[in-house]
């Protein structure tokens, strides 16, 4: 195997998680308003999944519950977001968009079948074959980053 293309190959991903991080640090316009992406991923969700909880939200997003709420609140103040007690169970409240937390829902579908698109034109010179095989080897790579977290987790949970 050609170590020097495999090093490639690792400093490609270097690259595509510096980016990843970078757009997700920025801001991003939905029609006329402005979220950051882990807030955006939430009125996604909430859009998706009319009554979740925040328990919810943070299973599915892997995150904390309490990082949740934050979020969850300043949508709140925003006015994006309400907070429903649930009938059965007093203590817990689901979430639903309000009216203009629906219309950022809906902006941010539209953003982000742009943001695809404009991804799948790039990809267009490429075979099936050729990308068959790019998804086998990002398969192979994502074994590799699953099992660094499970050794970091291991490790950590030793300390």
């Amino acid at each position: 195997m050609n170590t020097q293309l495999l090093r490639q190959i690792w400093d490609a991903q270097d690259t595509a998680y510096d980016l990843m991080n970078e757009y997700d640090s920025l801001p991003h316009y939905y029609g006329s308003v402005v979220l950051y992406q882990a807030e955006a991923y939430i009125v996604n969700l909430v859009g998706q999944h009319p009554g979740i909880t925040v328990t919810q939200l943070a299973e599915i997003l892997n995150k904390t519950t309490s990082a949740c709420s934050q979020i969850v609140r300043k949508l709140r103040a925003k006015g994006f977001v309400e907070q429903i007690r649930n009938p059965d169970n007093n203590r817990l409240y689901n979430l639903e968009l309000t009216k203009e937390g629906t219309q950022v829902f809906q902006a941010h579908i539209q953003f982000n079948q742009e943001c695809q698109k404009k991804t799948f034109d790039l990809l267009q010179g490429f075979t099936n074959e050729e990308l068959l095989i790019h998804l086998r080897v990002q398969e192979k790579l994502n074994e590799a980053y699953q099992d660094d977290v499970k050794r970091s987790r291991e490790q950590f949970a030793k300390v």
